[in-house]
């Protein structure tokens, strides 16, 4: 389970309450036309209701498989990614909405979780390449660094054979890490946590994302497993984390979200701990103890590297210690 501060009915009670069967863009506009979920998406982003909707459409209108999965189902992997503020039009490789069977999935980009790390204001680097062959210098089995050499013609570089890829992230601490994994491993890695590219590899098919956009999934697996390990996990990496490659079969008034893994179980993420916000009367408590003493409490949350309105629980827990210390710091010079 996760949390997220949005709601939305699930899939089944949906098609009890609105009586919309069927997939396709007329049975997507028809459950979009309805007033519970008009009303959910004008509650959860205001303004921005009316563009996510017509985007949501026009992802759907231009990817033909999607056009037979459940909408409820794509409206649903949609929402999870506005709540992470990245857009799904898939030209920007941000967030996808991928159909699997009969259902559509969530699914994060490379430049998806480089602009979440970046948000957090906690890293001054992060990238993740391919590496070309003749690239890869040497490397220090017992520190970890790698030694690369990179060719420096542009035009040379792209046609040159890929034989890897590597991901870097570097903190405004100085901590940094890079990871590398060769295209053997990454291959391996892809056939194990997807069934669908394990199914394509068997049969002669291309119908995957890892069939079609090998390197893309390539650079994010990468980025992905080294911000899983060693990165600073703001409350959304660690959702996207947790959601990628997730169906979302329901998100509840009180934000907890469930999600199925059609196409994994789900082990490639087991590293990443269930994520628990904070409630909203905890967040409007800690603003009244902070008002009391006129305390800018979420200028203290940014400086301290939190993000105030998706903090959580533990996040809470410390800025309410903040405000303790800072009273008990002006009884004392009373």
């Amino acid at each position: 389970m996760a949390k997220a501060n949005n709601s939305l009915i699930g899939n089944n009670q949906n098609n009890m309450t609105t009586g919309i069967n069927g997939t396709g863009i007329p049975a997507l506009k028809s459950l979009l036309a309805t007033d519970a979920i008009r009303r959910q998406i004008k509650s959860l982003l205001g303004e921005k209701a009316g563009h996510f909707m017509m985007a949501i459409v026009g992802v759907v209108e231009g990817t033909s498989q999607l056009q037979s999965c459940d909408p409820q189902s794509i409206i649903n992997a949609a929402i999870i990614s506005e709540t992470l503020d990245l857009p799904i039009e898939k030209n920007l490789g941000y967030a996808y909405i991928v159909p699997y069977k009969d259902k559509a999935q969530f699914q994060m980009g490379y430049k998806g979780y480089i602009q979440l790390a970046l948000r957090s204001g906690q890293y001054k680097y992060i990238n993740s390449i391919e590496i070309k062959e003749g690239e890869l210098e040497s490397y220090n089995l017992l520190t970890g660094e790698f030694n690369f050499k990179f060719i420096e013609d542009i035009n040379q570089r792209l046609e040159a054979k890929t034989i890897g890829y590597a991901s870097y992230i570097e903190f405004t601490n100085g901590f940094r890490n890079t990871l590398y994994m060769t295209k053997e491993q990454v291959n391996n890695h892809a056939k194990e946590y997807s069934q669908s590219y394990a199914y394509d590899l068997r049969k002669g098919y291309k119908n995957s994302n890892w069939s079609t956009n090998f390197d893309a999934m390539a650079l994010k697996t990468v980025l992905k497993l080294n911000l899983s390990k060693f990165g600073a996990l703001s409350v959304k990496v660690q959702k996207a984390l947790q959601l990628d490659g997730s169906s979302i079969t329901e998100i509840k008034d009180d934000g907890t979200i469930s999600a199925e893994y059609i196409d994994n179980d789900n082990k490639e993420n087991k590293i990443i701990r269930d994520i628990e916000l904070a409630t909203k009367d905890g967040i409007l408590e800690l603003l009244s103890n902070a008002n009391t003493i006129s305390y800018d409490i979420k200028k203290v949350a940014k400086e301290n590297g939190i993000d105030f309105d998706n903090m959580t629980k533990k996040e809470l827990e410390i800025l309410q210690g903040i405000i303790d210390e800072e009273i008990e710091k002006r009884m004392e010079n009373c």
